[in-house]
């Protein structure tokens, strides 16, 4: 790995057998680029060049987070509290899906996730949250809670997924951008 600075913002360079660039900003604001071997530094500066405010947007993002506790009772109750919360939200919507599509998930599980807000497993058929959505406003929990309800239904994002979505939540695409801001 090469530590570089470009337009102003550090990165750390890992190049590895790949086909495409990605920038990834980790929850401290440190960013790291990925890129193919035969990609040569020059590039990939015009790379994070062009893509400079959207990596400052996202380290502003990011940073601005309230921290979860590292370790223990602050964190196990942390823990506690999103997931009543999140059960409490989550109640009528898993009763709405189960009379009018016949689906329930087996359950429900809360951890800490590096890349998602939340995921089904078609599976185990549990559904679990990102703790990290404790923090957010209410809406943009439900809207996490009925997108994964919604693959019980469609397992990938095709067009049939979007249309229950939209059925179910006509402003999701409002309540994704705003959780991801």
């Amino acid at each position: 790995m090469k530590t570089v600075e470009t337009e102003g913002i550090v990165y750390t360079v890992q190049k590895a057998a790949r086909k495409s660039v990605s920038i990834t900003v980790k929850r401290n604001g440190d960013v790291c680029v990925r890129a193919p071997y035969w990609i040569t530094y020059g590039q990939i500066a015009c790379f994070v060049k062009q893509k400079a405010s959207w990596i400052k947007k996202r380290q502003e993002v990011l940073t601005s987070e309230p921290s979860l506790p590292q370790e223990g009772p602050e964190r196990e109750q942390v823990k506690k509290q999103a997931a009543a919360l999140f059960h409490e939200l989550a109640f009528p919507w898993e009763r709405k899906f189960e009379s009018q599509y016949g689906v329930r998930p087996k359950g429900w599980r809360v951890r800490e996730m590096n890349t998602r807000w939340g995921s089904c497993s078609l599976k185990t058929g549990y559904i679990t949250l990102n703790l990290r959505l404790f923090y957010k406003p209410l809406s943009c929990i439900e809207y996490v809670i009925v997108h994964e309800l919604c693959h019980l239904l469609e397992p990938g994002h095709d067009k049939n997924f979007y249309k229950i979505l939209e059925q179910e939540l006509p402003d999701w695409k409002a309540l994704r951008k705003k959780l991801n801001h």
